[in-house]
């Protein structure tokens, strides 16, 4: 897995105040304390940086991996995808993080994500699991 990171943070588009080795050892770090997959071939490698490192902007990016990888998953699945969050606050972190793990759990969606779909196409397909999530909890309520 620390190659799929390396990789990651080299071709990541990032603001000029974020030290790309330091990130990168912060990402090995935090993977060092408890695998960031979370099953279903899914990984959100992430790292809180608010004290060191100002964001303007959150960043979130998939990244869709040609051969899987064992990362440590709680489910013992490969990963083929991941999600790599910067967020530029402790609540929006949180919430990402949140929704990023609600999308996991469709199995639509992750079978979707194995197709390597492009930006727009995986743009279009968050939308509208969004919406439905959103019309389900109205619902539920």
């Amino acid at each position: 897995f620390k190659e799929a990171v390396r990789s990651l943070v080299s071709i990541v588009k990032l603001p000029n105040s974020i030290d790309r080795k330091v990130l990168f050892n912060a990402l090995l770090s935090r993977e060092e304390m408890m695998s960031t997959a979370i099953g279903n071939g899914i990984a959100i490698p992430h790292v809180r940086l608010f004290d060191s490192m100002s964001l303007q902007e959150d960043i979130v990016v998939v990244a869709y991996l040609f051969e899987p990888v064992d990362w440590v998953a709680p489910d013992g699945k490969p990963v083929h995808t991941l999600f790599f969050v910067l967020a530029a606050d402790e609540t929006r972190h949180l919430q990402i993080l949140a929704e990023i793990a609600q999308l996991a759990s469709d199995e639509d969606f992750v079978d979707f994500l194995k197709t390597m779909p492009p930006r727009e196409a995986l743009i279009e397909r968050i939308q509208q699991l969004e919406e439905k999530m959103a019309i389900e909890n109205i619902s539920n309520r």
